[in-house]
């Protein structure tokens, strides 16, 4: 069983598509919005002091050089910064990127205001906040936490975009019940307009994947995709074409942004063999996120005019010539610049060559010996020692802890879940007090720490056989015969509490609202005894819903909203719940 993850969250920082980071980890520049409490995370018997938004004592980034002066840093590798954004602008907005000292381009760039992660946007739209909705491939009406939630929410929206390889449920929520004698849906009262698109499977597209371990890989195309279906990389970059033609003769400024947008990823010639002539070139994506050389690298800004493309551009070939994001092999040598093993020696300092050589081209200066000491007042990488390892870091060292970025910490400590059956046996602080918990917000009602009507902890976890809310592979009948029904693992004690026999039908209850699913008798979930008493546990997967070839109910109805305060991660491993057999309605 896997845990909730992805394996290509590495990915998703590199390109990015973190609402508060640009490319290459870079923040989002902020708005500064005036210091306010959240309403929805006052104090109370889980969390304590009065919180305010994450940005609210941000300082001003009105400008670009105060988004260099605030977001950067002046010592270690990140003191290239100015380089960093000015390129992004430039990649992104052409010869608009230098008007005003590039302050044009940098106003264009979307302002963070708050948390805009997908879950906290949920109550946006629940408030109507929100008119438009693209989803590409997700399924927030069943593989969200508190999916209930999620989809009144998405009643509230004006139009939904759904690309996908079936009609999931959030494509199917104006017009199926999910809990029919909880919530009855009435197509005609939901004002919601939803574009079901077909979308490409993963073979039928080609493009790069990056893991965790900072590997790309690069995927082709086996086979076009079938009749109307397309990748999400032809359907975006045809909706911008479509956008900037649209919007070509527009002489409103607030249309500039999108008519200077660099847009060019057309092919030189359509894909040979596939019918499809109008795909864009991944492999030109690829390199723009890669990096490509604009002037000949011996060819300063104004010493010649030979001007690249994106498309006759040479790649950057590796990182110290990019300057971007990445991690030092400076640590594979000991602070003499000798390897610490002769079996792992990665790269070394050659006395002779009085420079760094070995297996890796040096991520730090090659010639700056192990007894380097930088002089007062350096800056950049001039402020590192010549065994300073860690060129990321300010002061080059390895750390314990940060003292800043994170909103807890900066030691690990341990906290209960928001609900809990017992009360934290290590400190007085039951819950993390920095956690956004949305107190008093519609759908999410928590239960207090002990309650008895909800005595048991539940966890969620995926299965090998299905993928995170089952949108790809409940349609198929081969996954469906190894794993066809929705169940609940829990041990022979509580079943024999229960009156609950292997097989059986058990409804599953929380604050928030109740499933059932079949009984699976199993020695692997074991009662915990804590503080003199039994403590039962159960384990559901969140694989089903009420679209394709196998049904089941939605785990994720049951699970809250609470969110970790640094990604917004939702807290959906460990809560309370209860159990009975029998069936719902």
């Amino acid at each position: 069983m896997a845990l909730r993850g992805h394996a290509n969250i590495q990915g998703g920082t590199d390109v990015p598509t973190l609402y508060d980071l640009l490319a290459g980890y870079m923040p989002q520049p902020t708005a500064l919005p005036q210091p306010q409490p959240d309403s929805e995370h006052v104090p109370g018997y889980i969390t304590w002091g009065t919180k305010t938004d994450a940005h609210a004592n941000a300082q001003s980034q009105q400008t670009l050089q105060e988004y260099i002066d605030t977001a950067g840093q002046k010592l270690g590798w990140w003191s290239n910064m100015p380089a960093y954004i000015r390129s992004l602008l430039q990649a992104w907005y052409g010869e608009a990127a230098n008007e005003e000292e590039g302050n044009t381009s940098y106003r264009w760039l979307p302002k963070v205001t708050g948390d805009h992660s997908h879950l906290a946007t949920t109550y946006d739209i629940l408030a109507g906040k929100v008119q438009g909705y693209f989803l590409f491939g997700q399924n927030p009406a069943a593989g969200s936490t508190d999916a209930r939630l999620q989809r009144k929410a998405l009643e509230q929206l004006d139009w939904m975009v759904v690309r996908d390889l079936y009609e999931i449920e959030t494509a199917a929520f104006w017009y199926k019940e999910a809990i029919p004698h909880l919530d009855r849906v009435d197509p005609g009262k939901i004002k919601t307009e939803v574009f079901l698109l077909p979308a490409a499977a993963s073979t039928e597209k080609e493009g790069s994947f990056t893991n965790t371990q900072r590997l790309v890989q690069w995927r082709d195309k086996a086979i076009d995709p079938s009749g109307d279906a397309r990748s999400d990389l032809w359907f975006v970059y045809h909706l911008g074409k479509r956008l900037k033609e649209l919007y070509a003769g527009s002489k409103d400024p607030k249309d500039r942004p999108l008519q200077a947008l660099t847009w060019e990823y057309d092919r030189a010639e359509p894909e040979t063999g596939s019918r499809i002539l109008d795909e864009p070139d991944a492999e030109l994506v690829l390199k723009e996120i890669n990096g490509y050389y604009v002037r000949p690298p011996d060819q300063t800004d104004t010493g010649g005019s030979k001007v690249y493309t994106l498309r006759d551009g040479p790649h950057v070939p590796n990182f110290t010539a990019l300057k971007s994001d990445g991690s030092t092999n400076r640590a594979s040598a000991d602070p003499q610049g000798r390897p610490w093993s002769e079996r792992k020696k990665y790269i070394w300092w050659d006395e002779e060559q009085r420079k760094w050589t070995g297996y890796d081209v040096p991520d730090f200066p090659v010639t700056r010996p192990p007894d380097y000491t930088p002089s007062p007042g350096a800056t950049g990488m001039d402020a590192h020692s010549g065994s300073d390892p860690f060129i990321m870091k300010p002061d080059g060292k390895g750390w314990l802890f940060v003292p800043k970025g994170l909103k807890d910490g900066p030691l690990p400590a341990h906290y209960e879940p928001a609900e809990s059956p017992v009360h934290n046996a290590l400190y007085q602080q039951q819950s993390n007090p920095a956690a956004k918990y949305f107190q008093g917000k519609p759908y999410n009602r928590l239960a207090a720490v002990g309650d008895e009507n909800y005595p048991i902890v539940i966890t969620t976890y995926r299965l090998t056989e299905h993928h995170v809310s089952g949108a790809m592979t409940r349609w198929l009948p081969w996954l469906n015969a190894l794993q066809p029904a929705l169940f609940a693992e829990i041990s022979p004690e509580l079943a024999a509490e229960k009156n609950i026999k292997h097989g059986d039908w058990m409804i599953i209850s929380t604050p928030r609202g109740e499933i059932d699913a079949r009984a699976m008798v199993t020695k692997r979930m074991r009662p915990l005894l804590i503080k003199g008493r039994a403590v039962h546990q159960i384990g559901v997967p969140f694989h089903w819903g009420y679209q394709g070839k196998a049904t089941g109910s939605i785990t994720n109805d049951l699970a809250h909203m609470v969110l970790e305060p640094n990604v917004s991660i939702e807290e959906a491993k460990a809560f309370t719940c209860n159990i009975q057999p029998g069936r719902l309605p």
